[in-house]
């Protein structure tokens, strides 16, 4: 068997020659083979077996009739001439058409197969790439990790407050992308907002240890602040607090020169001059309550008012005394009647008391405002 799956033909003892041949695609190659006469006149055919393909289909093997070159030993030939050629026409055109159906299923096999889901190549076809090439896939990937690549995708925007009146003059920087930064600008959280851009976790990490130490600033700050407040209410507790209350006892006290300065003032000035109506009457008023004060009636009114006084503590002492002696029970009680009269009798003294208070509270003020006259 040869390399193509075709056997070359070999003569037998009898002067016949047989081939067997299998392609490896399935389709038996087409051997023509010469017929010679045997032996004793008669010549034999060759004869073919289907052999299974590559792909378990099995090829129709053909067989191709060749003349008889040569004639028995007695010169008699076994079939004729004419019959031989038509035979050999039908199997050359049964041959074209196994030949073009082959060739249809092996067109649409090819159409059909793909290798990514896509029809392959076919010719006059012109051939488009699919992907990038692999250099330039692994230079966008790197170029994209890299946070000094415009095209990274470790970017954000973060926002810093400042000055709202400020904002209109701040532009985007030279490796910023003008678009972008527009586009964080109009998605600010409130007014007064500017868009930062930060690339990769070094910027995150810069600007993380940035916040850290503008709050530890502001801690600092805070606590010199808390340091000096302290300081300021130690001082007031300690200084002004007292100063305030020695200003406030010195005012008080010149008020009180500045009044009696006035005093005298008016009294040197108005001497020798008429009184007026309204200074009259108050003379006449000193004058009655100096009088008043002098009377040996008042003085014997209450004298009479502190006996009275006297006795109204005795009596009450001694209902004090005899409710202990007879030992009266708390659920007992007194009676309504008495109850009634001894509140009556406590309410009595009260008012006189109350009165007598006026009237002492009265002529001590009376008293004090003739002693400053007199002054």
């Amino acid at each position: 068997m040869s390399l193509f799956g075709a056997k070359p033909a070999t003569g037998g003892l009898f002067g016949g020659s047989t081939t067997a041949a299998a392609s490896p695609f399935g389709q038996s190659a087409a051997t023509t083979q010469p017929q010679t006469g045997g032996l004793f006149g008669a010549s034999t055919q060759t004869a073919q077996q289907p052999a299974g393909g590559l792909f378990g289909g099995g090829a129709q093997q053909q067989q191709q009739q060749q003349p008889q070159l040569g004639s028995s030993l007695f010169g008699g030939s076994t079939f004729n001439t004419a019959q031989q050629q038509q035979q050999q026409q039908q199997q050359q055109q049964q041959q074209q058409q196994q030949q073009q159906q082959q060739q249809q299923q092996l067109q649409q096999s090819v159409n059909q197969s793909s290798l990514w889901g896509t029809s392959v190549w076919q010719p006059g076809q012109p051939v488009a790439p699919l992907e990038k090439p692999i250099p330039d896939q692994i230079a966008t990937l790197i170029g994209k990790w890299k946070p000094d690549n415009p095209n990274t995708v470790f970017k954000e925007y973060f926002y810093n407050k400042v000055d709202e009146n400020r904002v209109p003059f701040f532009q985007p920087q030279a490796h910023e992308n003008p678009r972008e930064w527009e586009e964080a600008l109009q998605n600010k959280p409130a007014p007064g907002y500017l868009p930062v851009l930060c690339t990769g976790f070094d910027g995150l990490a810069t600007r993380l240890q940035l916040q850290r130490r503008t709050v530890a600033t502001f801690n600092a700050g805070l606590h010199e602040i808390n340091t000096k407040l302290d300081a300021i209410l130690s001082q007031h507790d300690l200084q002004t607090s007292v100063r305030a209350l020695a200003a406030r006892r010195r005012h008080n006290e010149l008020s009180k020169r500045c009044l009696a300065l006035a005093a005298k003032t008016q009294v040197l000035r108005n001497r020798g001059y008429a009184l007026s109506g309204d200074e009259d009457d108050l003379k006449q008023k000193l004058a009655a309550l100096e009088k008043t004060m002098q009377d040996p009636a008042l003085s014997a009114r209450m004298e009479e008012l502190w006996s009275r006084l006297i006795v109204l503590r005795n009596y009450a002492d001694a209902l004090r005394v005899e409710v202990n002696k007879r030992g009266i029970k708390e659920e007992e009680g007194l009676g309504e009647e008495i109850e009634a009269k001894a509140k009556k009798i406590v309410e009595d003294y009260e008012k006189q008391l109350q009165h007598l208070k006026k009237e002492v509270d009265q002529i001590n003020t009376d008293f004090d405002v003739w002693q400053k006259e007199q002054k």
